[in-house]
């Protein structure tokens, strides 16, 4: 800590210890009580504009400022207005004060200057005013250049050509900007366009694709970089028309695109005549006519008329002008003291060029903050301190202080305003002892038989002044160095002097001030003790004393004077404080006591049981801390315990005296016990085990749950009594059930009785708790038995609530049906559980005709292999058992129904289509339905046991266009051109019944592999106005086309030929349909630039 070193705004807070622990009743001082140092406002602001040059593109005023108070610091309150005036605003002519820097005072004010105001190129002065309320209390004036502004420029009325627009004023380095390209169609309508950007590599950077934008056109983009020795690169762009229903656009100045550009951080400062060139490769017509072919560009840019190359004007964010403050406006010279040095360190903010479109979003985002300065100067300082570099030293060299040195902070070729720093210097030191005699205590010795003398707390103050400051007078004891010119008569810690032996001794501060202090043969004797328990809500009276407070320690020496008589209620066990006593000498002053000078506390007779004060507790400073055991009586008493001053030498007895305590437990208001969270054993309100080994085990119950027991109290609220040796466990009913520990563990006993158990909990020995209780029920419970039944496989809907006892050949084949085992096992508490796909299931069968058979999710299937009969076995553990007769029989499920799924084939509307690439498979999906009632809901591929081409035929009425196998893959081959493929399966005949067929009608349309062109719709007939129905003659009909360029490639440029029969044949027209982004894929379009 150091005088005067919060600054404004800055927040600490007042703790205060009573006893070692921190206190925060009785006198009203809080241990978390904040205070903050007051802000004061600005009267003074530096400031410099960092847009030096103002252009009507550009159009924002940016001012840097910094803000002072009147005594020079940055620290400042924040403004209620920060205002321009002296030139026209567009909006407010006010800027946000947010933006200043709370430490340093530095901001920024933003404004737009409005159009009126570029009408001509001249110099404009502005003043930035600080404002609280309704009084302007600082201001600043700065000058900028405005620009005059550059009329538009444009092609002549009804010329064909290409006109580029690019900023009329300069540009930062690594600042992106925007061009635009018009085109000028000379009436004719502009469907499509090529051309190329050309642009000098060295100095811009293209900003990628993504930054090149169109909203009438869809645009093509490719870049070629800068070959050597040439400087320029090429931007290659091809636009087509995105309106199909108006592919062509008229105009003198059709927007055709915006693109973006960087300044490249290594381009040189001034202006690139030819930084970029144009040319139009070709404009086309909606007749799919070029009316233009390879014609240069121009451009339009700060030059003011059409230019054959555009220029761009290289601006470098070079430093302007410096804003200083300093780290402590304010500086005290603490060397007289304590010895120290004291600093103040001036920090330069580089202002930097910058251009703004908008006010916050200058292309100048900040500038260089920190201490930058390459020099400083410093005026005023002889014999008040020293520069070096920027930072300014009080101490050694300082013989006088002063209201203001002056400090000019420079860098490179500028300087900032001076920051001025005010130094304190000390006029006059003192220190004083509350008692300049101190004796020794008669018969009062340490633990190594050393002499106890009386201690006395020292002060130190100061005068601070200066040439043309008011003298102020501050205490500066906490940061004193404070010395004793004998410690072995006087010993000094901290603000502490301490008599060690008779004699005199010379107590300094720092080099400035001294008292003497006598250490008197003839001693003292000890009178009384007064002590009493602290705690945090305790509140003390005064003793009735005069005399000045004596105390081993400046932080506890409050609780001497305020601890007498004081009487703590405490009201719960374990609760207790700190013992604070001091010793009453016959002088009449008195001494803080402390265990290492020969404290002692000890219980009354009545409290041995109530209050346990027999142990140091060293996070409290040495401190004796007395706690209230358990099953402590109610006492009240003015000698509770009893505070012993002893010669730690001998162990004789000096001193003593009482220490009141008030010990008031209020009975329990109620108990409750409940399960723990981590044994948690049901989810209903009884809770539920098992006991070791029991099948119910493998189903997740718990063989014992932990109790958890909670007693309620009218201040402490809810205790958790668990484990405490005063809580009784018992069993009221259901012994032979469960068994419970003292720490409220319950286990389920052996045997096999199930049941509910009840659990009383009691705290009989506990006078305090005597008359509450709590009870719990616990069941043990067991599985009692299983069923199980055989549902259908595969699985369809509605198949979970059909059982079968029959398995039946599938059809014409060998192959039997199968089923699945649903098991489900009952418990004693008449829940139950399904155990179908529990790892502990098993099944057996009596003879081979059946066999069960895990699974992968480890539910048993059950197979046919022979006709005839059997005995399935199902059990869950020992002795829970189930059994019933499967029987398998020759007589075969026929099949009495089909149904496609239609949900294999691409089913767009209007047409069920077939698409994919030439050769390609698909496998169908069949529902097949049987006389039993049971379903295949995907007969192909989910019955792997009997392959369909055993009970189904599948056939095509057309296989040169899409064949199917006997297995049900479908493969196609051709297009459909005037009718859909009729694809049928049937059941075979194999059995008395007629066979049954289902027949589905799909059309095939290829699709295009990768570097394939598609012609005609993608859905239903290829060659179709509605998809469905051939054309017919004199019918129109769109036939698009598609080109299929890959996943992930770059597509850039393609031609292809058409050819058609004329005879039959009609070209109506060409319609553009290209895509905004070529990523890959299947992608329908169509862009021909000759058609043959």
């Amino acid at each position: 800590a150091g005088v005067g070193a919060a600054p404004p705004s800055a927040c600490a807070s007042i703790c205060a210890g009573l006893g070692g622990a921190p206190w925060t009743g009785g006198l009203s001082v809080g241990s978390t009580n904040t205070f903050a140092t007051v802000l004061l406002q600005a009267t003074a602001v530096s400031a410099v504009v960092r847009t030096t040059t103002i252009y009507a593109d550009y159009p924002v005023l940016s001012i840097a400022f910094a803000l002072r108070d009147a005594d020079g610091r940055p620290r400042v309150l924040r403004p209620d207005q920060l205002q321009v005036t002296g030139l026209s605003t567009a909006g407010t002519p006010n800027c946000a004060v947010t933006s200043i820097d709370a430490t340093t005072g530095v901001g920024f004010c933003d404004v737009v200057v409005a159009a009126a105001e570029f009408a001509a190129t001249a110099d404009r002065t502005a003043t930035l005013s600080v404002r609280y309320g309704g009084s302007v209390t600082a201001t600043a004036a700065v000058t900028a250049t405005l620009v005059q502004a550059v009329p538009p420029v444009a092609l002549p009325p009804g010329s064909v050509g290409l006109l580029v627009s690019l900023p009329t004023s300069p540009r930062l380095l690594g600042e992106t900007f925007s061009i635009a390209a018009f085109g000028s169609s000379g009436g004719r309508k502009l469907a499509f366009f090529q051309l190329t950007i050309s642009f000098n590599s060295t100095v811009l950077t293209y900003a990628g694709d993504g930054q090149v934008t169109s909203s009438l056109y869809t645009l093509n983009l490719g870049v070629t970089a800068a070959g050597s020795p040439s400087q320029m690169a090429f931007l290659s762009v091809i636009g087509t028309s995105i309106d199909s229903s108006v592919p062509g656009i008229v105009g003198d100045s059709i927007a055709l695109l915006v693109a973006k550009f960087t300044v490249a951080a290594g381009a040189p400062a001034g202006a690139v005549a030819s930084a970029f060139t144009a040319t139009i490769v070709s404009f086309t017509d909606v007749s799919n006519t070029n009316f233009v072919q390879v014609q240069p560009g121009s451009f339009a840019d700060a030059r003011g008329s059409v230019q054959a190359a555009g220029q761009v004007t290289v601006w470098t964010a070079d430093a302007v002008g410096l804003l200083a403050y300093a780290s402590n406006a304010e500086v005290f010279n603490v060397r007289p003291i304590n010895g120290a040095s004291a600093t103040s360190t001036v920090s330069v903010r580089a202002v930097r060029r910058s251009q703004c479109t908008t006010t916050g979003g200058c292309q100048v985002a900040s500038d260089s903050a920190g201490n930058i300065a390459t020099s400083c100067a410093a005026s005023g300082a002889t014999g008040v301190g020293s520069l070096s570099g920027c930072t300014f030293t009080v101490g050694a060299a300082t013989s006088a202080g002063t209201r203001a040195v002056s400090i000019t902070p420079g860098f490179n070729a500028l300087s900032a305003e001076p920051v001025t720093v005010r130094v304190w210097h000390p006029l006059s030191v003192t220190i004083a002892a509350a008692s300049t005699t101190l004796s020794r205590v008669a018969g009062a010795r340490t633990s190594t038989c050393q002499n106890i003398y009386q201690t006395t707390p020292l002060a130190v103050t100061a005068t601070f002044g200066g040439a043309s400051l008011t003298s102020v007078t501050v205490d500066v004891t906490c940061i004193a160095t404070i010395s004793s010119s004998d410690p072995s008569i006087v010993s000094v810690a901290g603000a502490l002097a301490t008599g060690v032996s008779s004699g005199t001794a010379q107590i300094t501060a720092g080099s400035e001030a001294a008292v003497s202090v006598t250490v008197s043969a003839a001693p003292v004797t000890p009178v009384c003790v007064s002590a009493a328990l602290v705690h945090g809500s305790a509140v003390f009276s005064p003793p009735s004393v005069a005399n000045q407070a004596q105390s081993t320690t400046g932080a506890v020496s409050v609780a001497a004077r305020y601890a007498k008589n004081a009487e703590v209620s405490l009201s719960s066990e374990g609760s207790g404080g700190s013992i604070v006593a001091f010793a009453w000498l016959s002088d009449g002053s008195y001494l803080e006591l402390s265990p290492s000078l020969g404290l002692k506390v000890v219980p009354s007779v009545s409290f041995a049981s109530v209050l346990n004060a027999s142990t140091l507790v060293p996070s409290y400073s040495n401190y004796y801390r007395a706690f209230v055991m358990n099953n402590a009586n109610n006492v009240a008493s003015q000698c509770a315990l009893e505070a012993q001053w002893v010669d730690a030498c001998s162990n004789t007895l000096l001193a003593s005296g009482p220490i009141a305590a008030n010990v008031q437990l209020p009975l329990a208001t109620g108990a409750s016990v409940s399960i723990s969270s981590s044994t948690a054993c049901g989810t209903g309100a009884i809770c539920s085990i098992t006991r070791v080994g029991d099948p119910a085990v493998q189903i997740g119950r718990l063989t014992s749950t932990q109790l958890v027991v909670t007693v309620t109290f009218p201040i402490q609220g809810p205790v958790v009594f668990t484990n405490d040796p005063r809580t009784v466990y018992t069993v009221v009913s259901g012994a032979d059930l469960i068994a419970v520990s003292s720490t409220g563990l319950v286990t389920a006993l052996s045997g096999t009785a199930t049941g509910a158990a009840v659990v009383n909990v009691t705290f009989p020995s506990y006078s305090r708790a005597a008359s509450v209780w709590a009870s719990i029920t616990i069941r043990v419970d067991q599985v009692t038995g299983i069923t199980w039944r055989a549902t259908p496989l595969p699985v369809y809907s509605g198949s979970s609530g059909v059982s079968t006892s029959t398995l039946r050949k599938i059809h014409c084949t060998s192959a039997y049906q199968r089923a699945s085992i649903v098991a489900t096992v009952s418990l004693s508490d008449s829940t139950t559980s399904d155990v179908s796909s529990n790892n502990f299931l098993t099944a057996t069968s009596a003879t081979t005709a059946v066999v069960p058979t895990p699974t992968r999710s480890s539910q048993f299937v059950l197979q046919g292999s022979s006709a005839g009969s059997s005995v399935v076995t199902v059990s869950f553990g020992s002795g829970i058992t189930s059994s019933a007769a499967i029987s398998v029989t020759d007589t075969s499920a026929v099949v009495t129904g089909l149904t496609w799924a239609t949900s294999f084939w691409q089913a767009t509307s209007p047409a069920n289509t077939f698409a994919k690439p030439l050769g390609s498979p698909q496998t169908v999906a069949v529902t097949a339905t049987f006389n039993d009632g049971t379903q295949f809901p995907d007969a192909v591929s989910t019955v792997p046991w009997a392959p369909v081409a055993g009970y189904l035929n599948f056939a095509s009425d057309d296989l040169e266009t899409i064949t199917i196998s006997t297995s049900g893959v479908a493969t196609i081959l051709a297009n459909s051109y005037r009718d859909p493929v009729s694809l049928t399966v049937s059941a075979l005949s194999c059995q008395s019944s007629a066979p049954v067929s289902r027949a589905t009608t799909v059309f095939a349309n290829l699709e295009p592999a990768v570097g394939d062109i598609d012609l005609g719709n993608r859905y239903g007939l290829p060659f179709s106005a509605d998809n469905v129905t051939p054309p017919t003659v004199g019918q129109t009909i769109a036939v698009p086309m598609r080109l299929n360029f890959g996943i992930g490639a770059y597509f850039m440029f393609t031609s292809f030929s058409l050819f058609y029969p004329s005879a039959w044949l009609k070209l109506q027209g060409i319609t553009y349909n290209l895509p905004a982004a070529y990523t890959g894929g299947n992608t329908e379009w169509c862009n021909n630039r000759t058609i043959g």
